[in-house]
């Protein structure tokens, strides 16, 4: 028979860190609430970054985004700017960000394990500067959101050694059917529509 201690479930901060230790104080000391030197560097090699939103009622969306490095417009130490381009319509992150301005941003270098975070309120701007600056392929951005800065922080690379998520060795296409399958079956579609899915699919990503 097992002598383990059940523990209940920590209900909140301070039961977390009774539990498992204090918060690391260099993770936490190295939060900023702006945008410095090392974070500017960092955005200006960036090329992906994950826009994480949410509704009035609390409802998470999490939205990638991403263009050629310096694609992210950063305005001062307190501001920062995300194109948004024309894609499937449904403006998830817009939407939310109009009921709840609070985002959390993830941003990506490719082969690099560090990743930076920032959090903070944002809002949707159409000024026409602004998305002419925004540009890519020749092309203005339909919208841009811009985020306040209220915390700026770098990421430890755990979890990407973890995954070895860089590891080339490790690099596939998804395995499963096509997408236009995958699609066809998700909406109901005839099974021959599925060719032509894939066809529209191919195409489609042609015009970034």
């Amino acid at each position: 028979m097992s002598t383990a201690t059940i523990q209940s479930l920590p209900g909140n901060a301070q039961a977390l860190a009774r539990r498992f230790g204090d918060p690391d104080q260099l993770a936490v000391k190295h939060k900023l609430p702006y945008i410095d030197e090392a974070a500017t560097r960092f955005l200006e090699q960036c090329p992906f970054v994950i826009v994480s939103t949410a509704d009035a009622q609390g409802r998470c969306d999490a939205s990638p985004k991403g263009d050629p490095p310096g694609f992210i417009g950063i305005g001062d130490k307190h501001t920062l700017y995300l194109p948004d381009r024309a894609g499937n319509k449904m403006f998830q992150s817009i939407s939310n960000i109009l009921e709840n301005p609070h985002v959390g941003l993830l941003f990506l270098i490719p082969g690099e394990e560090w990743t930076m975070r920032i959090n903070g309120h944002a809002r949707i701007t159409d000024e026409p500067q602004l998305l002419e600056k925004l540009s890519a392929r020749n092309r203005p951005a339909q919208l841009a959101i811009e985020v306040k800065v209220e915390e700026c922080y770098f990421h430890c690379p755990k979890s990407f050694k973890r995954a070895e998520l860089w590891n080339t060795d490790n690099f596939h296409k998804y395995d499963g059917d096509s997408w236009g399958v995958i699609l066809a079956q998700r909406t109901k579609l005839e099974k021959e529509k599925a060719k032509e899915l894939d066809g529209m699919i191919k195409e489609s990503v042609k015009n970034l």
